[in-house]
């Protein structure tokens, strides 16, 4: 039972990648890509960099982030999408 919806969603996964680029692709690899590059630049700004920080400077690393991501989700929508969409989900959670 397991076996055979493990079977199904890896081939599922594989028509996906190998399917031609869609619009759809490209909305969703930049949205994912933006969101999570949010978090990676605020964060690793935070952990990395000299403390204490200003807003304002959290604000331009996120504004920029956000712009890489974006870019690399329209440039690699699918890479985009399989890599950061762990990093996507950082602060959804389904509550108590």
């Amino acid at each position: 039972m397991i076996a055979a919806f493990l079977q199904r969603q890896r081939q599922r996964f594989s028509a996906w990648w190998r399917a031609p680029i869609t619009w759809k692709d490209h909305a969703v690899g930049a949205l994912i890509g933006g969101i999570a590059c949010f978090w990676i630049g605020v964060l690793g700004r935070i952990i990395i960099g000299p403390l204490p920080v200003g807003l304002e400077v959290l604000a331009w690393w996120a504004l920029g982030s956000v712009a890489i991501g974006i870019a690399l989700g329209l440039v690699f929508p699918k890479a985009t999408t399989c890599v950061l969409f762990p990093f996507s989900t950082i602060g959804v959670g389904g509550g108590n």
